[in-house]
């Protein structure tokens, strides 16, 4: 009897620091990934008159479209401590002008994304994010607007793949901030496609990185992707 209450407690102790050592882990992959990061800010749009000369407006076309986010979480009871949580939705809607040719130009980008419709693979996710992190019932939309670019060729030939850098202010969750969207597209005809990516900070936008009682951490920086089709008004 004496015996096997001295297994019985050993086995009690090395559950209790098998929960501590998990506990003091988690508390440390929470910090470590969710360092502060200051803000940008919103930028003031440009003073500058876009000319109109030779400018075309092209349209999202949704169903070809699609808006993602990539989040790195760990998921301590699934043993998952390396996952990538990846959202998406082809409820994107917006237009822009551009000019090809000599001296190419992108401007006027409005894009809006109805962040209620995302969609991982799982649904108890999809929920927690929708009602705790992203509060979709107050702030349905993301929305992002150019303000300039940089990086354009100095001449653009159709069919030709550009790639250059998109600045605007990107609005959610009733914030704007400044953010740069690093874009690789083309023109055939009366058709635009391409990849435009970002990376932002939810904690930037007043947005806690969700985590689940130390056992589902997400991190605090996010990727965001959004593959375009847009045709000519």
């Amino acid at each position: 009897m004496k015996k096997r209450y001295i297994w019985l407690s050993g086995g009690a102790g090395l559950v209790l620091v098998v929960i501590v050592a998990g506990m003091l882990y988690t508390s440390h992959f929470a910090s470590t990934v969710n360092q502060p990061h200051t803000a940008p800010g919103a930028i003031t749009a440009t003073t500058t008159p876009i000319p109109s000369t030779g400018l075309q407006t092209f349209q999202i076309v949704p169903a070809q479209t699609t808006a993602s986010y990539s989040v790195f979480e760990n998921l301590i009871l699934q043993s998952k401590p390396n996952n990538d949580a990846v959202g998406t939705t082809h409820s994107v809607t917006g237009s822009f002008k551009i000019r090809s040719g000599a001296s190419p130009l992108v401007a006027g980008m409005n894009i809006t994304v109805d962040l209620r419709t995302l969609q991982s693979d799982a649904a108890m996710r999809d929920r927690f994010i929708k009602r705790n992190t992203l509060e979709t019932d107050t702030y349905p939309y993301a929305t992002f607007v150019s303000v300039s670019t940089q990086g354009l060729p100095a001449s653009y030939t159709d069919g030709q793949t550009v790639h250059f850098q998109l600045i605007g202010n990107l609005t959610m969750h009733g914030k704007t901030n400044k953010e740069v969207f690093d874009v690789q597209g083309k023109v055939v005809g009366n058709t635009i496609s391409g990849t435009a990516t970002s990376t932002i900070y939810m904690t930037d936008f007043g947005i806690q990185p969700p985590n689940l009682a130390n056992i589902a951490i997400a991190q605090n920086k996010v990727v965001i992707t959004v593959n375009f089709v847009a045709q000519k008004a």
